[in-house]
């Protein structure tokens, strides 16, 4: 299920990779409550990937969105 538009994950994207380039550079950012620092930086490229490989809603409209299987067990149904 997408939770974000297009502009949204950009917003997102582009503030996580801001806090990234500052935490490279020895400085602390911090996004709502939490501060980061140099020991997040794995945390902080896990979330950029995250991000990175989520669906917007504009790509689950157009039928490109994470697949959805559904499993079926024979005879189960009838």
């Amino acid at each position: 299920m997408a939770i974000f538009t297009r502009a949204e994950k950009a917003q997102h994207i582009a503030k996580w990779k801001e806090a990234l380039l500052a935490v490279a550079d020895g400085q602390e950012f911090t996004i709502a409550t939490r501060r980061l620092r140099r020991a997040d930086l794995p945390a902080i490229q896990a979330h950029l990937d995250w991000l990175d490989s989520l669906p917007t809603v504009e790509d689950q409209a157009a039928g490109q969105g994470s697949p959805q299987f559904h499993q079926l067990i024979p005879g189960r149904y009838s």
